[in-house]
């Protein structure tokens, strides 16, 4: 089975593309969104890009990229035709403890939402419950993203979808 991908840019304001390419990759379960602000030069990361770093050392650090990147997964099909639960990550540089600072900001991850890892180089994973809509984690994700980054993120990004 090949893997195709393809950037979709978009603000965070006008995320209707971005939400039906979600919403038909919950119906199938067949593949992922990377979501990442657009710093700098106005150029969209190759698809197939890591989330960026700087320095020939960056591998050696113990934090996640400068702009935080999200990754929302649809849990695959099971043999027994059900799905395994979808999940939201965020790499993030904010150090550990992620989702207290989420918190103390007025951001807690959501009660239903199962906290998987806070790690400060893997980042924040969560499990989601079923039927949690791509719209909720968009409205969820967007101000987290911003208070890990500590200062606000601008208004032009991209979302790299990732098709199995």
């Amino acid at each position: 089975m090949s893997r195709t991908t393809e950037v979709l840019r978009f603000r965070p304001t006008d995320t209707a593309d971005l939400l039906a390419v979600m919403e038909e990759l919950a119906t199938d379960r067949s593949g992922w969104v990377n979501l990442q602000a657009v710093v700098g030069d106005d150029e969209a990361p190759a698809p197939d890009a890591p989330p960026g770093r700087a320095g020939v050392f960056a591998w050696l650090s113990s934090s996640g990229p400068a702009v935080p990147v999200a990754s929302w997964v649809p849990g695959p099909t099971t043999r027994k035709g059900g799905h395994e639960p979808d999940s939201l990550g965020l790499q993030h540089a904010a150090g550990p403890r992620a989702a207290g600072t989420l918190a103390e900001a007025g951001l807690p991850v959501p009660p239903t939402w199962r906290r998987v890892a806070d790690h400060p180089r893997r980042g924040l994973v969560m499990e989601l419950p079923d039927g949690v809509a791509p719209t909720t984690v968009l409205e969820w994700a967007f101000p987290a993203m911003n208070i890990l980054a500590g200062a606000p993120l601008p208004d032009t990004w991209v979302a790299i979808v990732h098709r199995r």
